[in-house]
């Protein structure tokens, strides 16, 4: 990336760095010498100009992105310090934690406070006034800056609930670390983005986005936008060596260059999957097809990822279908925004719709509501609307999720990584969910459920699990049973399987 004004001063030759202060007014030299930010900050650390509405500054560790959201926002509160009304403006910072917000974008060595203090601000405390250079900071019971006589605020907030910034009036936001956030994309869509209404004369409500990136669907999102509102700045840990200890450079370095984490870590680009996860955007790309024409599907499952109810809620729905090699093809996502008896209702239309065999629902603690819904809703389709006309029961499986989401997902991942996983057509947000998810960080940094990756993962364990019941037979004589040829094997049903069982158990008729 660029040089700051700083570094192009020192590379100059000792004479012609000599002739160039000598020619600076006194004002001036006392802004370099404080280490005012036009003259420390690289040309990407700057927002440019124009239109934009969310300006993402994606880069890696140390690239001085915490100091870049700091002096960003003060600026803008000397730049819009009233609104059109004439009333203060209202200025907001959000980081994952409260916390966060706290000890590292106001106290830390790169937050507000340490700007403030450069800049010739006052910090004052009791119930003194504020004069035009004066700041007041309050810690409790929720941390609050007031800048200026006029009383600018900036308030502060962690990213612990889906609302945050609900109700705010606001000219400007600071968004730190957003891949930490529980509900990146909620918070945007329902308290942060609404929030930012203020009218301002001569400008309109901003947004910066400090992080480093990491798949997630709000940067996915903002990432595809063309229109103008979006404006993407990267950047990488070197660009900021000469800031950060070398000792931490070489410990970095080691760590990450040359991985697929590094370039995230230390480039800050936006990648199709990252370290830990299980699927690859370039395997789903690779072994995407159109259509399933010319291709003999033997079975066909609904997965089903039922949610509790609320607000908002998804009950996740993906078809997908076996072929007689045991390669999975994911026919639709029919996943719905409801919840309790109407989600159930448009889970069973689908199956019905996709001529499918079986329905797989997970049933686990806190959803035993599910079994009896989905039995009942079968029953009321088949006599109200005329439906499954062949079937009597409702051909229904439960899935206890007892095992971790990794090793549930496993099947999948591999097949899909074999190319033998292959999404007909495309389907944006569960190949988000599949890229995005890692298992171990997703589940401590994101407590919403990933419901369609899990709806297809229900489906894929109820297709595979014939796998392990197919053998070779080198005589006829080993097997008397009905058998029907699967991909080079034979399918033997689970009564005459016993072969195929590792535990040597006799297995009960399915």
């Amino acid at each position: 990336m660029g040089l700051s004004l700083a570094k192009r001063f020192s590379l100059l030759p000792p004479k012609e760095r000599e002739a160039w202060v000598r020619s600076q007014p006194i004002e001036l030299l006392e802004e370099i010498a404080r280490g005012e930010w036009w003259w420390t900050a690289r040309p990407e650390q700057i927002p440019p100009d124009g239109p934009w509405f969310v300006l993402l500054y994606l880069a890696g560790r140390g690239a001085g992105k915490t100091r870049s959201g700091a002096e960003w926002l003060v600026q803008r509160a000397i730049d819009h310090p009233i609104d059109r009304s004439g009333a203060a403006t209202e200025h907001l910072v959000i980081s994952a934690t409260l916390s966060d917000c706290r000890t590292i974008c106001v106290e830390g060595p790169s937050g507000l406070i340490r700007v403030l203090d450069r800049r010739g601000f006052n910090q004052v405390s009791g119930l003194r006034s504020l004069g035009p250079r004066d700041y007041r900071y309050t810690r409790s019971p929720k941390p609050v800056l007031i800048i200026g006589d006029i009383g600018t605020k900036i308030y502060f907030e962690g990213a612990d609930k889906a609302d945050v910034g609900r109700g705010y009036n606001a000219a400007s936001g600071w968004l730190d670390e957003i891949i930490k956030w529980p509900y990146p994309k909620k918070a945007w869509i329902e308290g942060i983005m609404p929030s930012m209404r203020a009218d301002l004369e001569g400008d309109h409500p901003r947004i910066f986005v400090t992080s480093t990136p990491k798949p997630l669907d709000l940067l996915y999102d903002w990432a595809a936008r063309d229109d103008g509102s979006i404006h993407i700045v990267r950047g990488s840990t070197y660009d900021n060596m000469d800031n950060l200890s070398e000792y931490t450079v070489a410990e970095l370095k080691l760590r990450y260059e040359g991985t697929l984490i590094g370039r995230q870590e230390l480039y800050g680009e936006l990648l199709d999957s990252f370290d830990g996860g299980m699927f690859r955007q370039a395997d789903i790309d690779q072994h995407r097809l159109v259509s399933t024409d010319g291709i003999k599907l033997t079975q066909k499952t609904v997965g089903v990822d039922p949610t509790l109810t609320g607000e908002d809620a998804e009950m996740g729905i993906i078809v997908v279908a076996r072929d007689l090699e045991g390669d999975l093809y994911v026919l639709a996502d029919e996943t719905i925004q409801e919840t309790g008896r109407a989600a159930a209702e448009h889970a069973w239309r689908v199956f019905d719709d996709y001529d499918c065999d079986r329905l797989v629902f997970e049933n686990t603690q806190g959803k035993e509501w599910v079994s009896q819904a989905m039995a009942d809703t079968f029953r009321e389709l088949k006599k109200r609307e005329n439906r499954f006309r062949n079937k009597t029961a409702p051909p229904m499986r439960a899935v206890d999720s007892k095992r971790g989401k990794r090793l549930r997902a496993q099947p999948v991942a591999m097949r899909t990584e074999q190319g033998r996983v292959h999404l007909v057509g495309r389907f944006e947000q569960l190949e988000r969910q599949m890229v995005g998810w890692v298992p171990e960080t997703t589940a401590r940094t994101h407590r919403n459920s990933p419901d369609r990756l899990d709806a297809l993962v229900h489906a894929a364990w109820d297709l595979v699990r014939f796998d392990r019941r197919q053998v070779r037979a080198s005589s006829a004589a080993r097997v008397r049973s009905p058998i029907a040829t699967v991909g080079n094997g034979i399918y033997i049903p689970d009564y005459f399987a016993e072969i195929s069982r590792a535990d040597g158990r006799r297995p009960s008729w399915t």
